[in-house]
């Protein structure tokens, strides 16, 4: 049996937007109310975040400085081991790929990120790749130190568990979750738009496909006159890629007037896109999880995705796949999905069905499973340690790569 009064301190320093935000603004309430003898403080630094968490009695939230490469590492690899000391945490659990080396207590840390491991899929830009360069040598410190791995997906947990060498018994893997009954569609949600229209809702990333999704449209739009207008939301984190959308979406000539990019929308306000749509496209080519498919399903929106291996884990059958990188694919997927006798409905049945196996409580309950099982394996091997001597002291300075201790100003 669980003894409550447990302290969880939580790194949430490095999500900004897209899934992260998501990922947070719904496990953290869940984890507070379900478990309110214990007490969990949580590290963030986006503003929009902080005013999105609830006030509970258990559950406080420390704002940290305007995120840079050389903060992050100075709190994780100094500040965080010495606060958790200080606030005597029972588990550090850091959502990001670097955690604490020598913090008091057990760590986890919660690989998410695929483009910190899958480096060669995008083409990024020379200051990205190596950033992503460092990321990934600090996710595979923490691989080495860290109590245990955590993955959003199974197939990441495989993939990336055995690309960095993690040993089956650090890895574990939990699916996020959704409230169906507050993404269900209701008679009241409001119109945000005038025609009817297929969705797409995701950070803007190049790897989140969006120029093939609007060359798939266009080619099925001089096809069918009577298709949607197409809707993308999603806040800007790539202007390059932006630009190139942007570009996409002019060269469709007069069919432009039908493409919509809306940009970010508030996470409250996006349920009403969702509970409109015609269709919900996910033309991701690179994905841990993919947050928006639950949404989709709960709103009862039927699905085209991407044919990877971790959408089809989350959509298993409630979804037409296409490939990725071939924009005829994509529109004969969306074709097939709006226009073929009984389908639109058929996805919407597979995807009520399938939604029911992903939900935050449950989320929650196995992630607070995850912390009792580092909590029960650390105190062994404490009692193990007890037996033998010590000689001298490692500090987290002291293990970071060379390249990483120059960021933090550290010889």
């Amino acid at each position: 049996m669980r003894r409550a009064g447990r302290r969880f301190m939580i790194d949430m320093s490095m999500v900004q937007g897209g899934g992260g935000f998501t990922y947070a603004v719904n496990i953290i309430p869940h984890l507070a109310r379900g478990y309110p003898g214990d007490r969990f403080r949580v590290f963030l630094r986006s503003s929009q975040l902080a005013e999105s968490m609830p006030s509970l009695p258990n559950l406080e939230i420390d704002r940290l400085r305007e995120p840079s490469l050389a903060r992050r590492l100075r709190f994780t690899y100094v500040e965080a081991p010495r606060l958790a000391a200080q606030w005597k945490a029972d588990v550090f659990y850091s959502v990001g790929e670097y955690a604490p080396v020598t913090a008091p207590c057990p760590v986890i840390a919660s690989f998410q990120n695929l483009n910190v491991f899958e480096r060669s899929v995008v083409d990024w830009p020379l200051r990205q790749k190596l950033r992503l360069g460092i990321l990934n040598r600090l996710a595979r410190l923490s691989a080495k130190h860290c109590d245990r791995i955590h993955f959003v997906s199974e197939h990441s947990a495989q993939t990336i568990g055995d690309s960095l060498g993690i040993p089956d018994r650090k890895r574990s893997w939990i699916h996020h979750g959704i409230d169906r009954a507050e993404w269900g569609p209701t008679r009241e949600a409001r119109d945000p738009w005038q025609r009817p229209y297929i969705l797409s809702v995701s950070s803007i990333y190049t790897y989140k496909n969006y120029v093939r999704l609007i060359e798939a449209y266009a080619e099925l739009a001089r096809q069918r006159p009577d298709l949607p207008d197409l809707v993308i939301v999603g806040d800007n984190q790539d202007a390059p890629y932006f630009e190139q959308m942007q570009r996409a979406r002019r060269a469709t000539g007069d069919l432009a007037e039908s493409i919509h990019i809306l940009g970010e929308v508030p996470y409250r306000e996006i349920r009403r896109y969702y509970a409109q749509a015609q269709l919900f496209v996910f033309p991701s080519y690179l994905e841990s999880f993919g947050l928006p498919l639950l949404e989709a399903m709960a709103s009862d929106v039927p699905l085209v995705a991407s044919d990877l291996p971790t959408i089809r884990e989350v959509a298993g059958d409630a979804a037409f796949y296409a490939d990725p990188h071939d924009i005829h694919s994509l529109a004969r997927a969306m074709h097939s999905a709006l226009f073929a006798p009984g389908a639109s409905e058929m996805l919407v049945k597979r995807g009520r069905e399938r939604v029911r196996a992903f939900r935050w409580e449950r989320t929650a309950e196995q992630l607070m499973a995850l912390f009792e099982s580092v909590l029960e394996e650390r105190q062994f091997r404490a009692k193990e340690r007890a037996r033998r001597p010590l000689f001298g002291e490692v500090t987290g300075m002291d293990m970071l790569p060379v390249a990483a201790r120059a960021i933090v100003g550290q010889p």
